[in-house]
């Protein structure tokens, strides 16, 4: 009887573990920005679904996109999560110099600067101030890699301070993955604009010229 029981219990399966819904909902941010990777029709809109669908879930309390402004060392905010309201009427003008702060840093190091705590180095003496004006006490910055070069970065920052755990990271770096894919479209978008309007001013003056075998007239 022993025997009979032990060998139905080895029959039988051990129950799933439940699902874990942190795992799924990673899984429907990464699809949702892939989406919007193709239903965008500026990176900017992609880039602020983006921010605004990422923060909530990695628990950023404000984040943002800066690209780089053509072969110039000075980036552009062209998205932002939930700044605060003062800081608003100053966001259009904001720029970021490559190699300065950590969203310059990550883009000038091609590598994610993490800072846990910004009021425990003494090195960010000058981000201690601006930490303590915008609420936040960490931050993470990504660089946006692309084949040909970085186009920018996207910061979080978060309100607690601490290291952020190996799931938001690896969450993080697929996030900064599908956005370098944004900007590289929109690259390419750019240079498919340039090359249509060339075509244009070529057909125009094609239009505009004279056509001696059509008409038979002569140009003096």
């Amino acid at each position: 009887m022993c025997a009979e029981r032990r060998r139905r219990l080895w029959r039988t399966a051990p129950p799933e573990p439940p699902p874990d819904p942190t795992a799924a909902a990673d899984l429907a941010l990464l699809r949702d920005l892939v989406h919007s990777l193709t239903r965008a029709e500026r990176a900017e809109e992609a880039f602020q679904f983006a921010l605004d669908r990422t923060c909530p879930v990695v628990g950023a309390s404000f984040g943002s996109v800066f690209l780089l402004d053509g072969a110039s060392e000075l980036m552009t905010l062209v998205a932002e999560h939930r700044w605060p309201e003062r800081w608003r009427p100053w966001l259009g003008d904001m720029r970021v110099r490559v190699g300065f702060g950590p969203s310059g840093e990550a883009v000038s190091e091609r590598r994610i600067i993490e800072v846990p705590d910004v009021f425990a180095d003494p090195g960010l003496e000058d981000w201690q101030e601006v930490a303590t004006e915008l609420g936040f006490s960490a931050l993470v910055s990504l660089p946006l890699v692309l084949p040909q070069g970085v186009a920018g970065a996207v910061t979080f920052y978060f309100a607690e301070a601490g290291s952020r755990t190996s799931r938001v990271r690896d969450l993080l770096r697929a996030v900064a993955d599908v956005m370098a894919a944004m900007a590289g479209q929109e690259a390419l978008r750019e240079r498919l604009r340039h090359a249509e309007a060339a075509l244009e001013l070529h057909e125009q003056r094609l239009e505009g010229a004279p056509r001696n075998a059509d008409s038979g007239q002569t140009l003096e």
